[in-house]
């Protein structure tokens, strides 16, 4: 049993001797040596593979960190993200156990072959990724990762049309110029964009991401392309600009409530207009200035705007008509439609109409005595002259101060619906 014991402990101690004399064997004078051995004849402007009509695979991931801006009006779209490329160095392949066991090194950017990547999409000028402050990781089977990180600037052809409801697809592009796809292939790492560090944008959703390589140009140059889908949150635009739009709309109406001895019927409708005009000078500066496709909120504001600008001419010829002298004979047509709409006005002005009709019986009792009396009294021509005028009093009861009233009524309901009819269909179609 102390002997079986002691074989043990031997065993033991002389494993524990061979890893610790393992882990002691990697010192610096091993790195140093594996540096000076792999780049004594390493030349960084040959592509890194012995069979040189063969072309390099780079695998590239995207990691996006945040989204720094979109602008719509520019059509740029900058983000935080890292870019994460792999290939296999084949001049750069080591053994580890001549070296201490060492498997792994990082050297500069500056020092090793980088498959020089440019930004095929920039928004102001050419971007290149990679600087020298880099570092770049190479195993011993000569697999070799580099990971720049930075702000990329890009364009996004920006479609506005159901703004503030709008989804984006916003596409980077990355290419490895001087290479040709024989020499050069840019595949990509990953089917989707990378968010595993991101931080959620105020204004933007990110809905779906994809990566897919593509080869273009004469020079047939691989292109790896990361597409970004966005969806806008519409809560801001909604409250600061929709919602007050669609309020002023229905305050515009209630002029025609507005009573017309006031004066002031016609300094309010036009502030309205005004209001309605500074909201579409704000919207214009949200997006971009293009012709195709138009923005829908543009139509709305501009439908709105015509609605207010028509609500001041009925209100300027309203308070023409209402300033008409009673004793002007109302058009027979006005009459008509006014007969017609009777019964709506009079629950509009019951107090008005009320006081009318007594008075109205008053003066047929009147005219009938002094019909009698005239005819007693007063010459035939006399006679002739007096009820003409009687008549003409009898038989057009409808004043023009009852028109204005029904142009109001009339006005009030045609604009309210129409304003609420454009709201609607601007949501219905815009969200659709």
């Amino acid at each position: 049993m102390l002997l079986e014991r002691g074989k043990m402990f031997i065993i033991f101690y002389a494993l524990l001797g061979f890893v610790i004399g393992s882990i002691s064997a990697t010192t610096i004078n091993d790195t140093e040596t594996l540096h000076t051995d792999l780049f004594q004849n390493y030349n960084k402007n040959v592509r890194p593979i012995n069979n040189q009509s063969a072309a390099m695979t780079v695998r590239i991931s995207l990691y996006i960190k945040s989204i720094q801006e979109f602008d719509e009006v520019n059509e740029k779209f900058s983000f935080v993200a890292a870019l994460q490329l792999a290939w296999t160095d084949e001049k750069l392949m080591w053994k580890p156990e001549q070296y201490g066991g060492l498997n792994l090194i990082t050297v500069s950017y500056n020092d090793v072959w980088v498959p020089e990547l440019t930004l095929s999409s920039p928004s102001a000028r050419g971007t290149t990724i990679g600087k020298s402050s880099d570092r770049i990781r190479i195993e011993d089977n000569g697999e070799t990762e580099w990971m720049p990180a930075n702000i990329i600037e890009s364009t996004c052809s920006v479609n506005a049309r159901n703004f503030p409801f709008d989804t984006q697809s916003c596409s980077t592009s990355f290419t490895s110029l001087g290479y040709k796809s024989n020499e050069v292939t840019l595949i990509a790492g990953l089917s989707t964009i990378s968010f595993n560090v991101y931080s959620p944008n105020a204004l933007w959703d990110v809905t779906g991401s994809e990566a897919k390589t593509e080869i273009f140009g004469t020079a047939r140059e691989s292109e790896i392309t990361f597409t970004l889908e966005l969806k806008r949150k519409p809560a801001f635009v909604v409250n600061n600009i929709i919602l007050p739009t669609f309020i002023l709309s229905l305050l515009n109406v209630l002029v025609f409530v507005l009573v017309p001895e006031s004066g002031e019927r016609i300094g309010y409708c036009i502030t309205t207009l005004l209001a309605i005009a500074v909201y579409m000078t704000i919207v214009s500066d949200l997006l971009p200035q293009t012709a195709e496709p138009v923005p829908l909120i543009s139509y709305k504001l501009m439908i709105d705007m015509i609605l207010s600008a028509l609500i001041v001419l009925v209100t300027i010829v309203n308070m023409r008509l209402r300033s008409k002298d009673d004793a002007d004979i109302v058009p027979a047509w006005l009459n008509s439609v006014y007969i017609v709409l009777s019964c709506t006005r009079s629950k509009i002005h019951p107090k008005e109409d009320a006081e009318e009709i007594p008075k109205r019986k008053k003066l047929l009792q009147t005219s009938a005595v002094e019909k009698e009396h005239l005819a007693e009294e007063k010459t035939k021509g006399d006679f002739d002259q007096k009820s003409k005028a009687e008549s003409k009093e009898t038989d057009n009861p409808i004043t023009w101060k009852k028109i204005s009233y029904m142009v109001d009524w009339l006005a009030l309901i045609t604009f309210t619906f129409a304003s609420l009819l454009n709201m609607t269909v601007f949501i219905g179609i815009a969200k659709s």
